[in-house]
């Protein structure tokens, strides 16, 4: 399309001559002619005096610096959302059905919607409900009863357990378990006994959940995780834990049982939150965290056991200088000895 035409779906306020063709995207290092990249701040900005990209996305506040420069730029509120926007306008595919292989298995009274497209070797259980639109791409399995819904899209060898509701345009990436058992054990005399899991898992709408994670059912009732939510790679929910609507939780980060997340929460690679607690809204918690405690909204913590990000990043300070202050202690306290000495 031309960059005229980009600009009119980006909703964007085009700088410059809008015939020229666009058939790509790029970074702004690695962008050639055809393309359209971005810029989203000033730091970056020297990068454009050597940019060969055809079209350059841009924030308001940037429009002004383009004025000297000789490429088109579309100016938007928020460029790094065009830029995404921009990828699925060129490199986006229409959803076209792919129908029911012959080698998929099916079970008894399952409710197949309109237009699907399940791959060989997928396996859907008694009573499922799989809505319109829906991919299953080979070695899926979605257990008795389970819902998935309209739009969702699970790659290969994901296994929905039964009893699990996920809504629409959910994606699952390849090797997730959504459903597992809780680990819930109860000992006596000397030996670890199951407590059965009897709840199930509920997934909200336009929730994405990386590759190889696992989301625990509930002991009873349902773990919840609400819509909008984004789980990376690796990721653990454990049962009965509560996610809010349109949190991100970065790769290898894990959720203890029965813990409850609000909204816009963000948590960063590796952390660990204990059971039993209250996140509350737009929590920021910092990679490799652990969080033993309830945490009030809108703060900002690190460090294990989590702290206030000010009081960690001073404690952080401190660290390189712990063998000088030993050393000074030492002396401090031998002189002190001394002292003690001359007085007696």
């Amino acid at each position: 399309m031309t960059i005229t035409e980009l600009a009119v779906k980006l909703g964007a306020v085009l700088h410059g001559p809008g015939d020229a063709e666009v058939r790509g995207v790029a970074a702004i290092r690695e962008a050639r002619e055809g393309d359209v990249t971005y810029l989203s701040d000033k730091k970056h900005g020297g990068d454009l005096a050597v940019c060969r990209a055809s079209a350059v996305i841009i924030s308001r506040d940037l429009s002004e610096e383009m004025r000297s420069l000789n490429i088109p730029a579309l100016v938007v509120n928020n460029p790094r959302y065009a830029f995404a926007l921009a990828l699925g306008i060129i490199y986006g595919k229409p959803y076209l059905p792919g129908g029911i292989s012959d080698r998929a298995v099916i079970g008894k009274d399952v409710v197949l919607g309109s237009e699907p497209t399940i791959h060989p070797n997928a396996v859907i259980a008694d009573g499922a409900r799989i809505g319109s639109r829906v991919t299953l791409y080979p070695g899926v399995y979605v257990g008795g009863g389970s819902i998935i819904g309209d739009d969702s899209v699970l790659y290969s060898n994901v296994s929905i357990r039964e009893g699990v509701s996920l809504g629409c345009r959910v994606i699952v990436h390849s090797g997730t378990v959504i459903g597992s058992d809780g680990f819930g054990f109860v000992t006596d005399a000397g030996q670890h006994h199951k407590i059965p899991q009897v709840g199930g898992v509920i997934v909200g709408d336009d929730v994405e959940i990386g590759a190889n994670c696992t989301v625990d059912r509930a002991t009873l009732g349902n773990t919840i995780i609400r819509k909008g939510t984004k789980l990376d790679n690796m990721v653990h929910i454990a049962h009965n834990v509560t996610i809010g609507e349109h949190c991100l939780l970065a790769g290898q980060s894990g959720v203890a049982g029965s813990t409850a997340i609000g909204n816009y929460v963000v948590v960063g690679g590796k952390a660990a939150i204990s059971d039993h607690l209250t996140i509350e809204d737009r929590v920021m918690i910092g990679g490799g965290s652990g969080v033993t405690r309830d945490i009030p909204s809108g703060q900002v913590v690190a460090g294990y056991p989590a702290i206030p990000i000010r009081e960690w990043l001073k404690a952080q300070a401190i660290v390189p200088k712990l063998p000088e202050l030993k050393r000074i202690i030492a002396k401090l306290s031998a002189a002190i000895d001394e002292l003690k000495k001359d007085h007696r």
